[in-house]
């Protein structure tokens, strides 16, 4: 935790907030594990069943690293964001829809709450770290939709769709064909 932060939390506070991160970071895969059984298993969630584990992890170890170091060393919040981008990108390239994509990361929160309640938390330092990470994975599904609603995204997504079909020349005839007005 970074000297501005002690300044604003009593000595106590700071402690448990330290101690909740150390929890969080040692209990990283038990969050993660919680995390996909939670997509898997919620029925509104009809891709990230289909996807293989490490398509559906996809960057939230990442994004989860980026929140607990923002906690533990003042990281940047852009790194946190920055994963949260790709993460909605790729969702979108994944077949997710709008809804299926913010579901995944409130979900993502509530692994995060109920790992705090599993190890039996310190009250104060579990509220002082959902505070600031409620506020990130806020700011996370914000960059994660910024980034599927982007237009470049629909581009690629249909290019993607055009190379799993053969894909298109340059002038956007079907690839191999000569272009029109000419001659084979």
């Amino acid at each position: 935790m970074n000297e501005t932060e002690t300044q604003f939390y009593t000595e106590r506070e700071a402690r448990d907030l330290s101690r909740a991160v150390e929890q969080l970071r040692g209990g990283r895969e038990t969050v993660l594990r919680d995390w996909m059984e939670r997509v898997r298993a919620n029925q509104a969630m009809t891709t990230g069943q289909a996807l293989a584990e490490p398509l559906l992890l996809d960057h939230v170890p990442q994004l989860f690293d980026a929140i607990l170091d923002r906690l533990e060393i003042n990281r940047s919040r852009d790194d946190a964001e920055q994963f949260a981008t790709v993460h909605g990108f790729m969702r979108r390239l994944s077949g997710y829809n709008i809804a299926e994509t913010v579901l995944e990361l409130l979900m993502f929160r509530r692994a995060i709450w109920a790992h705090l309640t599993a190890v039996g938390a310190r009250v104060e330092g579990a509220y002082a770290a959902m505070e600031q990470i409620d506020g990130m994975v806020d700011r996370a599904i914000l960059a994660s939709l910024n980034a599927y609603l982007d237009p470049q995204a629909a581009m690629l997504e249909r290019d993607a769709e055009d190379g799993a079909q053969g894909g298109t020349d340059p002038d956007g005839s079907p690839e191999g064909t000569p272009p029109p007005g000419t001659s084979p």
